[in-house]
């Protein structure tokens, strides 16, 4: 296969692995400072446009504890044609600020955690702030492309995953969700500890409160899940889907804090560190083929629903454009 033909739909940017807050479902803060300068993330930019990148997610842990870089890439990454996201928990001190200034500067879209049911006191609270600030920064102006709620999907909340739908949609906000994950001993990790409260103990019961999202969907809710996601989820009730299996391998690639290039943000292999963004275009085939490999060896699947997303679209079951929800 031609290195110009072998395209990547989406980047997930670990901008920061710092965080103020602890989710009990979460570990991937681990510490680390955005140790790349400017520069050369603008060269990793460049390098994923050149791959395909149409879509960049900023994240972390929480994104806002390396403001001063983001207030810089984010901007040069919409400004190269790659539709971005910033996804916080939104309690940063001065957070409503940091994110006033990167929509001046061409930022389009928020998102956020939001869990139905609070978990924790850290859930309880960034379920807050998100209602708030997701609200607040739709009504920025016409710039803003979309504001999404990302809800962890539990055994204690997912019989409110409607009800949720209903009520972003009335307040013109995306719901978002992905089934708890918990680590099973993968490199890198981004999960907690196996949590038998938060594991959903009833399949049938889950399918059909995500079948009955999917209705709303239909209705014109603003749902971003589409039917794909809940087809895989349906077939797959032994066998966690694992990306490597599929000819469009890889779809997406995570960038770490450092400019590693992973193959995602919850499988993290060591022999990753050789590859950096700063030059992952010359080196592309390369990773690609080992990162197969590796994948496939080492992985034991996931649900990610954004991954299982990639790659319908780079199957062409699915439209970027719905994806990102350009209209």
């Amino acid at each position: 296969m031609k290195l110009e033909q072998q395209k990547i739909v989406k980047a997930e940017i670990l901008f920061s692995r710092k965080c103020n807050l602890k989710c009990s479902y979460c570990n991937m803060a681990d510490g680390r400072s955005n140790t790349l300068s400017v520069e050369n993330w603008k060269i990793g930019m460049d390098n994923l446009k050149k791959l395909g990148c149409s879509f960049a997610a900023f994240y972390g842990a929480e994104v806002m504890l390396e403001f001063n870089k983001l207030l810089e890439v984010l901007p040069y990454a919409e400004h190269i044609g790659i539709d971005t996201t910033i996804i916080t928990n939104g309690t940063i001190v001065g957070t409503q600020d940091k994110l006033q200034r990167l929509y001046a500067r061409g930022a389009t879209s928020l998102s956020m955690s939001y869990d139905p049911v609070p978990i924790d006191k850290s859930s309880e609270i960034k379920s807050k702030k998100a209602l708030e600030l997701l609200s607040w920064f739709k009504n920025r102006g016409s710039g803003v492309r979309d504001v999404a709620a990302i809800a962890t999907i539990t055994n204690q909340n997912y019989e409110s995953l409607p009800g949720m739908v209903k009520l972003m949609s009335s307040l013109g906000i995306w719901t978002f969700y992905d089934l708890y994950h918990y680590d099973r001993g993968q490199p890198g990790c981004k999960c907690g500890k196996y949590d038998s409260e938060l594991a959903i103990r009833d399949n049938d019961k889950l399918l059909e409160s995500l079948f009955a999202v999917g209705q709303l969907r239909k209705e014109g809710y603003l749902v971003h899940t589409n039917d794909h996601y809940l087809d895989v989820l349906n077939k797959k009730t032994v066998n966690k889907w694992n990306c490597a299996d599929y000819d469009v391998f890889p779809s997406w690639v995570t960038i770490d804090c450092d400019g590693t290039v992973y193959p995602c943000d919850d499988f993290q292999p060591p022999e990753a560190k050789k590859f950096n963004v700063i030059e992952i275009y010359e080196n592309w085939i390369d990773w690609r083929k080992k990162m197969k490999f590796l994948t496939k060896a080492l992985c034991p699947g996931c649900f990610w629903n954004s991954h299982i997303g990639a790659h319908t679209i780079k199957a062409g079951l699915e439209d970027i454009n719905d994806y990102i929800h350009r209209g």
